[in-house]
């Protein structure tokens, strides 16, 4: 029964995508001809379509049967760019239609993939605050002019590079002149990030000088971030070193873009004692108590009280300690608190709670009942026990308000569990 039905559905959708490539291929071949006719839908729009009335020329209209070469309702036109174009209420719609039915011949028939593809450096990046941008320079607002680059056949490049022997250094040595246009397309991206990973960093060394004066570019760019990622990660921290240079002075910037945060974040984890990344995380320090509340800064943030140094971790504690609660209550800055409780020194966390408990108990029986709140306080019931008996002692002082919110009843568990291992180890 039900595998019949499956079959006859399978059998129905094939049987539509057929005649839908060959009404495409038909409609090319008349198109070619000169013969295309509107389609029924077309002719259904044309007739539902206002009539605009032309203005009064103020000549005699000719009332004879025969039509004047005047009195013909010429479509509009005009010129643009020395080109004519054509702005008839039925041009431009199909010719969109003829292109969306000949991509999709091509799809069908998998006539894609070409050895040679053409690509357009662009970079419109979405940032985090919604914003578009369409520019090299952070600072200007002027668009980036389109490059065309010629790209060799990615696939061709990948089979050669897993290949290895000769084969791997012919793909490499294809890869010259070609590394910005590749970095910066859907597919080559891929190539550049293989051929870092299976190449000698010696290598690879000699072809990464032509992305040097592009990295902010790349940044802004949904493929190239991933391969300058890449380079962080699997370069030397000296031959990487151009990338931390050429971010200098738009830190806080970077920091907040949707895919600068993961440039930065890399830098943080591989080349944090780097003297140009160091420069660069002392340009960011100052603006902290920002980043912890943005939606990608707080990433950044995170890494250097993961891997960065003691005095680093130690002017993001200060700057949580100046208004925790501010902190913990915003959905970002209470990730922030979780990573500096549990990458902070002791006396670190220590003080943490401290001025956290001082804010008064009506202040952290709030916290504790909010969403955002509850994750700290469940935060803090992880830590050693001598960081996590003031919190407990608190928490058992309240125990009947925080049955009011789901949230405090999660706090209220966690609590149990906390205090059953404490038990445990006190009767070891």
């Amino acid at each position: 029964g039900a595998w019949v039905l499956n079959l006859f559905v399978i059998f129905e959708m094939q049987q539509l995508n057929r005649r839908k490539v060959a009404r495409a291929q038909q409609l090319d071949r008349d198109n070619a001809c000169g013969n295309a006719q509107p389609s029924p839908k077309q002719l259904h729009k044309q007739k539902q379509r206002p009539h605009k009335q032309q203005p009064h020329s103020g000549r005699k209209q000719d009332n004879s049967g025969g039509k004047s070469a005047s009195s013909l309702a010429l479509p509009q036109s005009s010129t643009r760019g020395g080109k004519y174009i054509s702005s008839g209420p039925q041009s431009n719609y199909c010719a969109l239609r003829r292109r969306r039915q000949k991509r999709a011949v091509q799809l069908a028939t998998g006539q894609t993939n070409s050895p040679k593809v053409c690509v357009t450096v662009a970079d419109h990046v979405q940032h985090d605050d919604g914003q578009f941008t369409h520019s090299c320079d952070s600072h200007s607002d002027e668009p980036v002019s389109a490059c065309s680059h010629c790209l060799p056949d990615c696939a061709k490049l990948t089979e050669d590079l897993k290949a290895g022997g000769e084969a791997r250094q012919s793909a490499v040595a294809n890869l010259k002149e070609c590394i910005r246009a590749l970095a910066f397309h859907k597919e080559g991206c891929r190539v550049l990030q293989l051929a870092l990973q299976v190449t000698d960093w010696r290598v690879m060394a000699e072809l990464l000088p032509e992305l040097r004066g592009h990295v902010r570019d790349a940044i802004r760019s949904p493929h190239a971030n991933f391969v300058i990622q890449k380079i962080i990660e699997l370069m030397p921290t000296a031959q990487a070193a151009f990338i931390a240079e050429e971010l200098s002075g738009t830190a806080l910037e970077v920091a907040c873009h949707r895919y600068g945060c993961r440039i930065l974040s890399r830098l943080v984890e591989h080349s944090a004692s780097g003297t140009k990344t160091f420069e660069l995380l002392n340009e960011l320090i100052p603006d902290a108590g920002l980043l912890c509340k943005r939606s990608f800064g707080h990433y950044v943030i995170q890494s250097i009280l993961e891997h960065g140094t003691m005095d680093q971790r130690r002017q993001v504690m200060d700057v949580l300690c100046s208004n925790p609660l501010d902190y913990v209550q915003n959905r970002n800055g209470c990730y922030v608190i979780e990573a500096a409780i549990s990458y902070c020194p002791s006396a670190d966390q220590e003080r943490f709670i401290d001025v956290l408990l001082g804010e008064g108990a009506n202040e952290f029986t709030a916290l504790a009942q909010s969403q955002c709140g509850s994750y700290v306080v469940r935060a803090l019931l992880r830590l050693p026990n001598t960081s996590a008996n003031k919190v407990h002692k608190r928490l058992q002082e309240v125990l009947q308000d925080l049955e009011v919110t789901k949230f405090g009843r999660r706090v209220l568990e966690d609590l149990r569990i906390s205090l059953a291992k404490k038990s445990l180890d006190l009767a070891a």
